[in-house]
């Protein structure tokens, strides 16, 4: 793990090698509440900016978050390794940017602007 600013940040491979060495003869689970377990011991569970963007209060909120974090290989399982990574890709990732026709939209819609456009420059 990092140390930035007085705060932790988790790292991905940290958190792999606890789950590989909690989990070495398995990389799945039964049920939620052996996902939850499994996920406690991570430091991504602890990270403030995991818990800000992935509040995980309810069983609803487990289920669905665990939802897309079927193990394809063994139905009714849960992968551990999605798990983490959508854990991850949840705290760290950046949204998608927006496309430049969305861009080109919104400079149409502000119509009487002052600014020339970048073009005539």
């Amino acid at each position: 793990m990092r140390s930035r600013s007085g705060s932790v940040t988790p790292t991905y491979s940290t958190d792999r090698d606890i789950l590989q060495s909690h989990y070495p003869n398995s990389r799945s689970v039964s049920s939620i509440a052996e996902a939850k377990l499994a996920l406690s011991k991570l430091a991504i569970f602890d990270d403030t900016t995991f818990k800000r963007r992935v509040p995980l209060l309810t069983d609803a909120d487990w289920s669905d978050f665990m939802s897309s974090c079927q193990d394809e290989n063994n139905p009714g399982y849960y992968s551990l390794e999605l798990i983490l990574k959508k854990c991850y890709t949840a705290a760290y990732s950046m949204p998608p940017s927006p496309s430049s026709q969305l861009r080109t939209q919104t400079s149409k819609d502000s119509v009487g602007s002052s600014s020339p456009s970048a073009l005539a420059i």
